[in-house]
């Protein structure tokens, strides 16, 4: 499901390594609160190149990369756990330039360097600031599968904690507990925000916190999650899935509102050539309402596409024209000023698809798309 304007993201912080992270530049990207278990995929062979890890002795390409940035100051208590092979750890910061292209140059800050002996659960803290960038790098022996257990836990300053948002829900610690954080995706931050959750009678309700905690008596199918924060674009997530853990982490990251985004609108739908909107289209545009009701300074642009033959080009502008008012009608009829709101067709003059073979390319051709705007 294509879904642009309404951001779906769900990393979760409970994971299993599927990808390839052995190199720097596809480290897998963390936060620094939570539990990660990942694998050594086996290869063989030592990495080439002089001075690229002037730290250790002939490096593998058996490795496993991670990395992440924090949003607050505070400290970071990280563990290892693992029970085969001894494994070489190095904890690196990013300095001034990227940290992948400072390898090759040897200029990179080591904070941790130590060998880890099977058997071993090794613990070490990290006082960071405010956006400073670090990185994981675990070197097995070569061939090995190994797996390897990584705990993160974060403590802000306590000049930091006035400006998080925790609503903690929990009322029995021994039963599995659902952690839920909102976060802006450029600075990291908490961000206050309205939670919609439905998937249980236990989890049913809205909330509004930055950190929501709860009991979770079982897991959840096909649930859903609504996030809607002022100066964001909002985030759906239909038909998500919440498994049973002892603490499991949800992470929602938002997109702040900017000048000149482009986003689709989906799941709006038309009668076949005619502009008349169709009631499934309805839960869709009453939450574009709701955005734009949220965030009294943005105005935006409804641009309507069809998909026709090039010998209808006029019919294809008119009836793309009349689609796009159609949606700001319903808009004004919900009390959006009509002063923030433009209707553009575009007709068939930008497809996706120019020669759309099957029915779904011709549907990905039959679209609304929104263009952000503020005052």
């Amino acid at each position: 499901m294509r879904t642009i304007l309404f951001l779906l993201l769900s990393p979760l912080l409970a994971f299993t390594q599927q990808r390839d992270f052995s190199s720097c530049e596809n480290a897998l990207s963390v936060l620094p609160e939570g539990k990660y278990t990942v694998a050594f995929l086996g290869k063989k062979g030592v990495v080439p190149g002089e001075g690229v890890f002037q730290h250790a002795k002939n490096p593998g390409k058996n490795q496993i990369w991670m990395d992440f940035t924090t949003s607050k100051k505070g400290s970071i208590n990280i563990s290892f756990l693992h029970q085969n092979q001894t494994i070489q750890l190095l904890i690196l910061k990013e300095k001034e330039i990227d940290l992948c292209s400072a390898l090759q140059e040897q200029n990179v800050q080591i904070i941790v360097e130590r060998s880890l002996d099977s058997l071993v659960k090794f613990e070490t803290e990290l006082k960071v600031n405010e956006n400073e960038h670090y990185f994981i790098l675990l070197l097995g022996v070569e061939k090995s599968k190994q797996s390897v257990t990584c705990q993160l836990d974060f403590d802000i300053d306590v000049e930091e904690t006035n400006k998080t948002w925790p609503l903690n829900l929990v009322y029995n610690e021994s039963i599995p507990v659902y952690h839920l954080l909102i976060r802006d995706i450029v600075s990291r931050s908490p961000i206050e925000a309205r939670i919609v959750l439905q998937g249980s009678n236990e989890i049913n309700g809205v909330y509004r916190a930055s950190d929501l905690e709860m009991n979770l008596l079982k897991k959840v199918k096909g649930g859903l999650l609504r996030v809607d924060a002022e100066g964001y674009l909002s985030a759906d997530v239909e038909n998500t899935n919440i498994p049973m853990g002892a603490q499991f982490y949800d992470t929602i990251w938002l997109n702040p509102i900017k000048e000149g985004m482009l986003a689709e609108l989906d799941d709006v739908y038309f009668a076949a050539g005619l502009a008349s909107v169709l009631e499934e289209s309805y839960p869709k545009l009453k939450r574009l309402r709701d955005f734009l009701i949220l965030n009294p300074t943005v105005s935006i642009e409804v641009h309507g596409h069809v998909n026709e033959d090039n010998d209808k080009d006029m019919v294809s502008m008119k009836l793309s024209k009349k689609r796009a008012q159609k949606v700001v009608d319903y808009l004004v009829e919900g009390g959006v000023d009509s002063r923030r709101l433009t209707a553009i067709g575009f007709g068939n003059t930008k497809p996706i698809y120019k020669t759309p073979q099957t029915e779904e390319e011709k549907e990905a051709n039959r679209r609304v798309e929104i263009l952000i705007r503020t005052n």
